[in-house]
């Protein structure tokens, strides 16, 4: 009887994975098994003692059920998003060359694949899992009762990484076809990620387990999520914490929910398969060609406010080239949401001072994505600017110009409508606290630029973009907290953060004429 082809692309899959511990590759398993065990009964709960007590309260409760429920459905979410975000933020269609050239089936590279590397993504969730029960261990938990939770995390979690690793297989395809496509693939993979966030938000300060406990408002909702997989496995767990060690009491409950998990995991696949052979089924790659159209009034402004002549159209051709990819645009569109979730969930209206310290934690992260382009296009786009008079002057002043004219706007309403919903705020208080977070964060745009010239990054890789993201926003805090705490002069910060912006404009610009 032929091996199936999928089971043979899994085992490959596995090799390829382990080729960096051949000589251990027959034991590996085992070892994986006995590590994971001393984890789960050692490690973890030692980690999770001093928590413990609260948890059981809370577990033991009438609460137990709908907490359990929505952590498992944020991480459902996340884990299937997560091979979306990652196949859209890497456009590749080599892969479809090849399958369209060989004779297997689409379905069978992916299954095969994903069924590879399904030993790791197992590990990993058993080490989530662990934690859990190590939190439960106190009750006096069966070895039988903890396996089952520990399975049910496991196959809970593989079905929602197998069905976004489906769908993302289905969204490279047919985003992959065209440029814009692409460009659009990597908008989304960062846009996708507000709805889960929305979620933990709304469980951290949004009340949202309150009103799940509450009968006149948590009816809906608990109905609603008690139809997905995740809710399946929740119950299992507060099941065996109400009959710890009993399993025989809750054994239909468990046979019964634990099934449906193996059965939905099954179709999953098998539904999943089916659907990947029409995910690599369109044509290869194409371009087309685009058309420059006529300057709006838009562009006709911002070229007015380059000062005109050559200047101007330099800042109109840097706003085009940023404009024009939706990838930056989404970074934009991430962080305005970010503002917009924290200040419904966490937002203090009752003074001007909470508004303004949201917006000094989040507005640098802002700051570097804008300006983050000056880099992360290649170092060829720097080149250009050498071959012109000034060239290097007049892209770090263009550039700088361009972060303002993006940020400083977003800014102003940013603060214009948080302060509003500050009772009793008069008009004046409002202008002067709007022209403080205008004036801290036009300097956190050069203190950008300058941080993005002098440590360059060039590659558009997301991780790499946030280490500047992160050293910029850990300075500004740092400031933050000196003008405060150590001088008691909060307004002490706006020179100190502009002092360092000009200096790192300046060392970066320097450091722009060494770069080869």
């Amino acid at each position: 009887m032929p091996v199936p082809k999928w089971l043979v692309i899994a085992r490959n899959e596995y090799r390829t994975i382990t080729s960096s511990i051949r000589t251990i590759r027959p034991y590996f398993p085992f070892l994986v098994i006995g590590l994971l065990a001393v984890f789960v009964v050692f490690i973890a709960p030692a980690f999770v003692s001093p928590f413990i007590g609260d948890f059981l309260a809370l577990i033991l409760s009438q609460a137990a059920v709908p907490l359990v429920q929505v952590i498992l459905f944020v991480f459902f979410f996340f884990l299937m998003l997560f091979p979306i975000s990652l196949a859209l933020r890497e456009m590749r269609t080599g892969q479809l060359e090849i399958l369209r050239a060989a004779p297997i089936k689409p379905s069978d590279v992916l299954l095969g694949k994903f069924l590879g590397a399904t030993p790791f993504y197992a590990i990993f969730i058993a080490v989530i899992a662990g934690f859990f029960t190590a939190f439960l261990s106190p009750l006096g938990l069966g070895i039988v009762q903890i396996a089952i939770i520990i399975m049910t995390f496991i196959v809970t979690f593989l079905s929602a990484l197998w069905i976004g690793t489906v769908i993302a297989a289905i969204l490279r395809t047919k985003l992959g076809k065209t440029a814009r496509g692409k460009d659009i693939g990597k908008a989304l993979s960062l846009i996708i990620a507000l709805p889960a966030i929305a979620v933990m938000y709304a469980i951290i300060g949004g009340g949202l387990l309150e009103a799940l406990v509450d009968p006149r408002t948590g009816g809906i909702v608990k109905a609603t999520l008690g139809l997905l997989p995740s809710s399946w496995g929740a119950e299992v767990f507060v099941g065996f914490a109400s009959n710890p060690g009993n399993i025989a009491a809750v054994w239909f409950e468990t046979l019964t929910r634990f099934g449906g998990l193996i059965i939905f995991f099954v179709a999953a696949l098998w539904l999943g398969a089916k659907a990947a052979d029409r995910a690599y089924s369109l044509d290869f790659t194409t371009f087309t060609a685009s058309r420059a159209k006529p300057d709006g009034a838009f562009y006709q402004t911002v070229k007015y406010l380059g000062g005109g002549r050559l200047f101007g159209t330099l800042l109109v051709s840097i706003f085009k080239d940023y404009g024009r990819r939706f990838e930056n645009l989404s970074k934009i569109a991430y962080v305005v949401g970010l503002l917009v979730l924290v200040g419904i969930f966490f937002g203090d209206y009752e003074g001007p001072i909470g508004a303004m310290i949201m917006g000094i934690f989040l507005f640098p992260i802002l700051a570097a994505f804008v300006v983050g382009e000056v880099t992360v296009r290649g170092k060829e786009n720097l080149f250009i600017y050498r071959k012109a008079p000034s060239g290097e002057g007049r892209l770090v002043k263009g550039r700088l110009l361009q972060g303002w004219l993006v940020v400083i706007p977003i800014v102003a309403v940013y603060a214009t409508i948080s302060l509003i919903l500050v009772p009793q705020i008069t008009f004046i208080s409002l202008l002067t606290y709007t022209g403080l977070l205008v004036l801290i964060v036009a300097a956190y745009v050069a203190f950008a630029l300058g941080l993005f010239l002098l440590m360059p990054v060039f590659s558009e890789k997301p991780a790499e973009l946030m280490v500047n993201a992160m050293i910029l926003t850990m300075v500004s805090a740092g400031l933050l907290m000196v003008s405060m705490i150590v001088f008691d002069l909060p307004l002490l910060y706006i020179p100190l953060i502009w002092l360092l912006g000009i200096v790192f404009l300046y060392l970066g610009k320097r450091n722009l004429g060494r770069i080869e």
